[in-house]
């Protein structure tokens, strides 16, 4: 995580080949409460001094995965110290939607 220096926490819905630890070896994998995984990743920013931080999820309030993702938003976007960024994605989003994202998230962290 810390030479990479861009860690990713997935949420409880991500595809579960995401678990595969020698393909994805920047990927944090943690589990508690939705309140306790958004503490979790503030205390890691916080250690590593990131400020940019971006989230992306779907964009279904009704869904389990906006549950997970709106603690981090709450922890994240009323701090002043943090450049704090949602991206919401459609559901099963396009090539071109998914490289718009990775380009956003580029752009979005990479900060001085």
């Amino acid at each position: 995580m810390s030479y990479w220096n861009r860690p990713f926490f997935p949420e409880w819905c991500s595809d579960g080949t995401l678990d595969d630890s020698k393909t994805y070896d920047t990927l944090v994998r943690i589990g508690g409460s939705l309140s306790g995984v958004s503490q979790a990743f503030k205390a890691v920013a916080d250690y590593y001094g990131w400020t940019h931080i971006v989230l992306v999820s779907d964009d279904d309030t009704s869904d389990t995965c906006w549950y997970g993702a709106k603690p981090i938003a709450d922890v994240f976007g009323r701090e002043e110290n943090y450049t704090f960024t949602w991206l919401r994605l459609t559901y099963k989003p396009t090539n071109e939607q998914l490289d718009d994202i990775l380009d956003r998230i580029r752009s979005l962290t990479r900060g001085v």
